[in-house]
């Protein structure tokens, strides 16, 4: 999937969490949280998610700055699916890039309830 981080969703993700760090102003670049953020929502709410799921677990490894309006790409894929104790715990691995580079890899762990999946 694609996707734009726009200064105003890189403001609002700030105001937020009260992110102040002022090198976001002065570089005009987007916090790598708010990156990895809307890429996981947009993500999990194009696969459609069902009531009472957690999300469990988030890892990034941040490779470069992303400046503000930058046109993303997401590619994600299923890690791992396994139930344990009434839930489904799902991991997905997913790549942004800009441009062709990597900016980010994640690793999200969600866990919804056996009966709902």
């Amino acid at each position: 999937m694609t996707f734009v981080v726009d200064a105003e969703k890189s403001r609002a993700y700030r105001a937020a969490t009260g992110d102040t760090l002022p090198v976001y102003d002065t570089e005009a670049a987007v916090p790598p949280l708010a990156v990895a953020a809307l890429a996981l929502g947009a993500l999990l709410e194009a696969v459609g998610l069902p009531d009472g799921t957690l999300h469990a677990n988030e890892s990034m490894r941040v490779h470069e700055a992303v400046p503000e309006g930058a046109t993303l790409v997401c590619s994600a894929r299923l890690a791992q699916r396994s139930s344990r104790g009434g839930w489904v715990v799902t991991a997905l691995e997913s790549e942004i890039t800009l441009e062709g580079r990597p900016v980010l890899t994640t690793r999200a762990t969600v866990m919804c309830p056996a009966e709902a999946s």
